[in-house]
C-alpha cells in the first residue's frame, strides 16, 4: 500500500506527520528546523550570564553606552562635589562687610556658603575631567563540528559547544574587566578634579604562592580580613557609597575564609540557610559582597593570549599576567567594584553589538559551524571607586 504524504507551505512535508513530533518545531508550522537557531542562541546568552561576574547588567559598577555609529564614547569625569575645607560667602562682593571672602575661588569640590537676602549669588567652578572609550575589534569563539562526528555521535555535541562558545566569551570579558579593576585599583587621582583608586599592599618575601602572604590559619585570615577593613576605610574616606560594593576573590581566599567562621553564619543570611559553612556560601564582609571568581589577574603567562598587549597594543591595557616571580612584582588577591548606583561607575563600556551567534552548514568542508561573538570596549572611568588588596613580593 502506497501513501502520499501531505505538502506542507513551500511544498515539503508537514511538520506533524502521523503523530511523529518534530521537537524543532514551531507552534505546528511547517518548518521543521525553525527553532533550531533559536535554541542555539537561547543556550550561548544562557551560558554567558551564567559564566560571567563581571559583566555587569545592572549598572552597579560598570556604565554602559550602546554605539550607533562612531567606535568610540565619551564620560564627563566629576570627582567628590564637596569641599569643606574653603570657607566661602555666596555674595558678590569682597567688601569687608561680607568679611572680605574671595568668592572667585580655584576650580575644584562645590563648596556651599551663606547668603544675606538681596545679594547676588554667584556660581562656583568645578573641574571636570573626560574619559574616551573605544570600541574593540569583534570578539569571536568559533567552532567547526564535522558532520561525521555529528552522524557517529551518540550524544548531544552541539548542546555543549554552545555552552563552550558561552563560557569563552564570559572568561574574555571577565579578564578584561579583572585587568582593568585592577589598574584602577592602582591608579592615581587627578589633584582638584578626582582621587585615585584605593589599593592595600601585603608584602612578604621568599615565595610567589599565596600562603606566602596569608597564611592558612586564622592569622592569614585575620590578616586578610584586616586588609579588606583599610580597603573599606579608604572608600568611605573618598565618599564612595556604602551601598553595592562587591569584593571578588580568588578560589586561594574563599578556602582562607573559613576560620572567618562569621562570615558565613553571621552575615549570609543564617536563618535561611542552614550549615553555611559547609556549603561554602559565602556572605558579606566589611560591608563588601563576595563573589569568587577565577579570572582574577594572576599567573597566565603559560597560557595562550596571557598578555593581550602580544596581540595588539592598543589590548595592553586588558593583560592580566601578574607574576610574583622576581622582587617588587605584584597580583591582587581581591579587587573590589562599586559605585555606580549613587555615583560614577569604576569601568565604563561601550557596545557596538551584543552577543550574536549563528549556526550553519557548510557543505564545501562537511562541517556545521556555530560562532558566538561581540562587539564591545572597556576602560577604567572612575578609580577612586575601585579597589584592591594586592600581594608584593619584596625579596
Amino acid at each position: 500500500m502506497t501513501l502520499e504524504l501531505p505538502s506542507g507551505a513551500g511544498g515539503g512535508p508537514t511538520a506533524v506527520q502521523y503523530g511523529v513530533t518534530r521537537t524543532l518545531n514551531k507552534e505546528y508550522g511547517a518548518n521543521d528546523r525553525a527553532l533550531a537557531l533559536s535554541l542555539f542562541s537561547g543556550t550561548v546568552l544562557e551560558q554567558f550570564y551564567v559564566n560571567t561576574v563581571f559583566y555587569d547588567r545592572g549598572g552597579q559598577f560598570i556604565a554602559m553606552k550602546q554605539l550607533d555609529g562612531g567606535h568610540e564614547a565619551r564620560w564627563p569625569i566629576i570627582g567628590d562635589d564637596l569641599d569643606l575645607f574653603n570657607a566661602t560667602d555666596l555674595n558678590d562682593t569682597d567688601s569687608p562687610a561680607d568679611g572680605g571672602f574671595d568668592e572667585a575661588l580655584p576650580e575644584g569640590g562645590l563648596n556651599a556658603g551663606y547668603h544675606r537676602p538681596g545679594d547676588f549669588i554667584t556660581g562656583k567652578k568645578i573641574k571636570m575631567s573626560e574619559k574616551v572609550i573605544r570600541c574593540d575589534d569583534i570578539l569571536v569563539a568559533p567552532i567547526d563540528v564535522a558532520f561525521a562526528d555529528l552522524d557517529l555521535a551518540h550524544f548531544d555535541v552541539l548542546g555543549p559547544y554552545a555552552q563552550k562558545l558561552a563560557r569563552s566569551l564570559a572568561t574574555d570579558n571577565d579578564r578584561k574587566i579583572a585587568a582593568l579593576a585592577w589598574a584602577a585599583a592602582k591608579a592615581s587621582g587627578v589633584t582638584g578634579v578626582y582621587p585615585g583608586g584605593n589599593n592595600v599592599e601585603v608584602s612578604a618575601s621568599g615565595g610567589s604562592a599565596f600562603t606566602s602572604f596569608f597564611a592558612n590559619n586564622s592569622t592569614g585570615s585575620g590578616l586578610f580580613r584586616e586588609s579588606v577593613a583599610e580597603l573599606a576605610k579608604q572608600m568611605d574616606l573618598d565618599n564612595v557609597p556604602e551601598q553595592g560594593r562587591y569584593l571578588f576573590i580568588s578560589p586561594d581566599v574563599r578556602k582562607l575564609l573559613r576560620f572567618e567562621t562569621d562570615v558565613f553564619n553571621r552575615d549570609f543570611n543564617e536563618a535561611q540557610i542552614a550549615g553555611t559553612l559547609n556549603t561554602r556560601a559565602i556572605g558579606v564582609l566589611e560591608g563588601f559582597q563576595l563573589i569568587t571568581t577565577n579570572n582574577l589577574p594572576g599567573q597566565w603567562t603559560a597560557t595562550t593570549n596571557g598578555r593581550y598587549g602580544l596581540i595588539d597594543s592598543n589590548l595592553a591595557k586588558y593583560d592580566f599576567d601578574a607574576t610574583l616571580d622576581a622582587t617588587n612584582d605584584t597580583r591582587p588577591a581581591a579587587i573590589a567594584l562599586c559605585g555606580a548606583s549613587a555615583g560614577m561607575a569604576a569601568i565604563g563600556m561601550v557596545q557596538a553589538a551584543g552577543i550574536r551567534t549563528h549556526i550553519e552548514d557548510d557543505e564545501r568542508r562537511n562541517v556545521k559551524f556555530m560562532k558566538a561573538q561581540m562587539h564591545v570596549g572597556y576602560d577604567v572611568l572612575a578609580p577612586w571607586c575601585a579597589g584592591a588588596i594586592t600581594m608584593k613580593r619584596t625579596a
